[in-house]
């Protein structure tokens, strides 16, 4: 067992409130899942990639001993909603409507495409999810308050923004990378640069959930917004793809989840369809 091959779990104690980060070794791109655990109930929030780490995941929260309320996925990339047929199938799962539509029609597309890769580590079939989250709006879950935000076109079409004022907990997700290198995919970089700096501008707000890599505070927003610059940067030099990438790691040789750069550089580069 070496550090990429490791899978860390983080709990924070907020007294009547618990949260658990359930990180994804590096070598499968620290994908973070978490665990908001009130005192009758859990809410789920995305449900990992592979299928071996989605089920110790949900091996994890049913060692807590309270049921599921709901699993929140945060964005339409299948490495967030994938664990939901491996793992998950049996709860209620929410997202954006919009969200849901990407899932519906670009999953089974997903699948098919990571297969010659992943194999049976990854489900044969997608789950939608059964119930629509309605941003601008706010509820109570348990006891503890829920607000709903939609962000558009930053690291992906569309991500649910989930925020925990009572806590000061704000769980971005892809909106932020903790300690890993950005998926870059979509080239937003203006856009994702404008919603950063909003989220850091928020008061309130401290501790922050990201969809890879480790909780965070907003010294990590910061360093995303450094990175992304860097990232901009290079790619309007009009610089080849591998050129590009050993730039940024060059840049940025403290960051984890070189891999990435696989994932998303034929989608930056206009040589794979995206969605």
């Amino acid at each position: 067992m070496d550090r990429n091959n490791a899978t860390a779990l983080v709990i924070k104690d907020f007294g009547s409130v618990k949260i658990h980060s359930f990180v994804a070794p590096y070598a499968f791109a620290a994908n973070a899942t978490h665990i908001i655990e009130t005192s009758n109930e859990l809410v789920i929030i995305d449900t990992q990639f592979i299928t071996p780490l989605a089920k110790a995941f949900k091996s994890y929260a049913d060692s807590l001993g309270k049921p599921i309320n709901r699993v929140f996925i945060s964005h339409g990339h299948p490495d967030h909603y994938f664990g939901l047929a491996s793992a998950f199938s049996n709860c209620k799962a929410w997202s954006l409507k919009a969200v849901n539509k990407i899932i519906a029609v670009w999953g089974p597309q997903m699948i098919k495409n990571q297969k010659p890769s992943f194999g049976d580590l990854i489900p044969d079939e997608v789950i939608i999810p059964q119930f629509v989250v309605t941003p601008g709006t706010e509820e109570v879950i348990d006891g503890l308050s829920y607000t709903y935000e939609a962000v558009e076109s930053a690291e992906s079409e569309l991500q649910l923004l989930i925020k925990l004022p009572e806590l000061g907990v704000v769980i971005a997700q892809d909106l932020v990378y903790s300690g890993v290198h950005l998926w870059l995919g979509m080239g937003w970089f203006e856009k994702w640069t404008v919603e950063l700096k909003k989220l850091a501008q928020t008061d309130g707000y401290d501790y922050i959930l990201a969809g890879h890599g480790m909780p965070a505070t907003k010294d990590e927003i910061h360093n995303n917004l450094r990175y992304i610059s860097t990232a901009q940067r290079l790619f309007e030099e009009g610089l080849e793809a591998d050129v590009f990438k050993s730039k940024l790691l060059e840049a940025y040789p403290h960051r984890e989840s070189p891999m990435m750069f696989d994932l998303y550089l034929g989608f930056l580069f206009g040589k794979m369809d995206s969605h």
